[in-house]
C-alpha cells in the first residue's frame, strides 16, 4: 500500500498531530508499506519527519498538495490535523481510494471514509482509547512493572511540543507553593517559545529543577517520574500507557473535554484550561496526590488499563481492513 500523511506542527498548533502521524507511519513501515508526508511548512514538523527518516514534500497551497498526491498516487490518505474544511477534504478525496481523518473535530470528519477521534470525539468515529496512535516504545513501557513510591521524589512537567500559551512558566512558579520537595524535570518541546519567562520562573523555584529540551528519552523520563503535570493532548495518553499518574493543566480549551473523559475514567486529575487555573491550585493537586500513594496507584492502574500502547497497530489494521473491503467491492 501507499499511504500519504497530511499533518502540521508548529508553535501555534502544537506537535501532537505530527507525532501521532509518525507513530502510525512507523507501523505501516514495519509492514513494508510505502509512506510519504505532506507538510505546508513549519521547521519543527519538518525536522521531526526528517529525523524519523521519512520522505516529505512541502505543499504551500491546495493545488501543490493535489499535484503531490497525484504524483505519489496513494491508496490511502491520512489527514491528521484539526478542523479541516469539508471542501478541502472532498478535493483530496479524489486523489486516493480511502480517506482517513485523525482527531478532526469539525465538519470535515463527515467526509472521511474512516474517522479516528480518540482525542476529540465526534459521532460516527472510532473513539476508544485503545486506538490512540503511540510510538512503538510505549508498548515496551506498558510492560514494565510500576511500583508506587510512597513518596513523590520525581515530578515531570511537560506541556507537549509547543506550549502555545506559555503555561510551563506558570507551572514552575506554582512549585513555590508545594509542601512536597521532589526533583522536578521540565521537558520543553521543539516548538517552545517562552524561554525568557521560564528562566525567570526557574530562578525563583525553591525545588531542584532540571530543564530538558527535545528529550530523546521521553518514555524513560515518564517511567522514572512518580507524578507528572501535563497538558491534555497526546502526552496525557503516553503517560497513561506508562502508568505515570498525571495532573492535567490543559494547554488548549479544546483539550478540556479529553482531560475530563480520562478523569471521569479514573486515569487522571483534571484542573481544566491552564488560563483558568491559579498557581496554588496546581500545587494543591500535586500535594494531594503526593500524600496519597493509594490514589496514585489507582490512577496508574486505570491509565494502563485504558491505553496499552498498541493503538497504532489497531489503527493500521483497521485501515487495511477498510482498504481490503474496497477492493472486494470493486470486484
Amino acid at each position: 500500500m501507499r499511504i500519504a500523511f497530511r499533518t502540521e506542527g508548529n508553535h501555534q498548533q502544537g506537535m501532537g498531530d505530527v507525532w501521532g502521524a509518525v507513530a502510525l507511519a512507523d507501523e505501516f513501515a514495519r509492514c513494508g508499506d510505502e509512506t510519504r508526508f505532506l507538510l505546508s511548512g513549519g521547521d519543527e514538523a519538518c525536522a521531526v519527519i526528517a529525523g524519523r527518516g521519512y520522505r516529505s514534500a512541502l505543499v504551500p497551497d491546495l493545488d501543490a498538495e493535489v499535484a503531490a498526491l497525484r504524483a505519489f498516487r496513494p491508496d490511502v490518505i491520512v489527514v491528521n490535523k484539526l478542523r479541516n474544511d469539508p471542501s478541502y477534504l472532498r478535493r483530496i478525496r479524489d486523489c486516493c481510494g480511502l480517506l482517513v481523518t485523525m482527531d478532526d473535530d469539525g465538519d470535515g470528519a463527515s467526509c472521511a471514509d474512516l474517522a479516528i477521534n480518540v482525542l476529540y470525539p465526534v459521532a460516527g468515529a472510532v473513539m476508544d482509547p485503545e486506538y490512540i496512535a503511540l510510538r512503538e516504545e510505549f508498548q515496551a513501557l506498558h510492560r514494565l512493572p510500576r511500583p508506587v513510591n510512597p513518596r513523590v521524589e520525581a515530578l515531570l512537567v511537560t506541556q507537549g511540543g509547543s506550549d502555545t500559551y506559555g503555561f510551563t512558566p506558570k507551572i514552575v512558579r506554582s512549585l513555590t507553593h508545594l509542601r512536597a520537595r521532589p526533583h522536578v524535570t521540565v521537558v520543553l518541546g521543539p516548538a517552545f517559545r517562552h524561554d525568557e519567562n521560564l528562566r525567570e520562573a526557574a530562578a525563583g523555584c525553591p525545588v531542584p529543577l532540571t530543564i530538558v529540551r527535545n528529550a530523546p528519552n521521553m518514555g524513560a523520563l515518564m517511567v522514572r517520574a512518580d507524578l507528572a503535570i501535563t497538558a491534555g493532548g497526546l502526552t496525557l495518553f503516553e503517560l497513561a500507557c506508562a502508568g505515570t499518574p498525571a495532573v492535567v493543566v490543559c494547554g488548549e480549551r479544546f483539550e478540556v473535554g479529553t482531560a475530563h473523559r480520562l478523569a471521569q475514567a479514573g486515569a487522571a486529575v483534571n484542573l481544566g484550561f491552564g488560563g483558568d487555573v491559579h498557581e496554588p491550585q496546581i500545587a494543591q493537586a500535586v500535594d494531594a496526590l503526593a500524600a496519597d500513594p493509594a490514589r496514585r496507584e489507582a490512577l496508574s492502574l486505570r491509565g494502563r488499563a485504558l491505553v496499552d500502547g498498541c493503538g497504532s497497530s489497531r489503527v493500521a489494521a483497521l485501515i487495511k481492513e477498510r482498504w481490503a473491503r474496497l477492493g472486494v467491492a470493486r470486484v
